[in-house]
């Protein structure tokens, strides 16, 4: 994993919720009531973000020096959520991560109750995945009062997304 101290980025412009959006060959559709954050929201570079989406908006100006994620941390709230995709596209890294990790689910389980992903609260868990030679994590988390159908959201999100071939 490489870190770096400055992580640039910024709340999508033109992806209002509901909308899908095309990143990087990933397609997905952005919940209703979701924000959508394109680039870092910690100090990683390697694995690439894809996209991060929130029941909230993040505060883009906010930088992390490692893989926990002040932006996410300071926005965090009770009845909250979030989902970050990440792709593993370094060569030896890529390949090492194809051979470990399953093929994609058909249906996807964010059921984790200890604290994961991004140094977020509880309720919160990585998965890994492969699908088109393509190695990815995801990152979610659920805040202690976060509705079903806010679960169901996150779930539906990673269910409906379609990824394609590298370029």
């Amino acid at each position: 994993m490489l870190v770096l101290s400055a992580a640039p980025c910024s709340v999508a412009s033109g992806a209002s919720p509901g909308a899908r959006v095309d990143r990087d060959g990933v397609l997905f559709r952005v919940p209703a009531h979701w924000q959508l954050t394109i680039g870092r929201i910690n100090g990683v570079v390697d694995p690439v973000t894809v996209f991060s989406v929130s029941t909230f908006r993040l505060q883009t100006s906010l930088r992390s020096p490692d893989f926990c994620s002040r932006a996410l941390q300071r926005a965090w709230r009770a009845d909250g959520a979030s989902v970050q995709l990440t792709e593993e596209r370094d060569g030896a890294s890529r390949r090492r991560m194809l051979r470990r990790v399953p093929q994609r689910p058909v249906h996807f389980k964010l059921d984790a109750k200890g604290a994961g992903g991004l140094c977020t609260p509880a309720d919160s868990g990585e998965l890994t995945f492969q699908e088109h030679g393509r190695a990815f994590y995801v990152f979610y988390g659920f805040g202690p009062k976060a509705s079903a159908a806010t679960r169901r959201a996150a779930v539906t999100l990673l269910d409906d997304m379609r990824v394609s071939k590298r370029r």
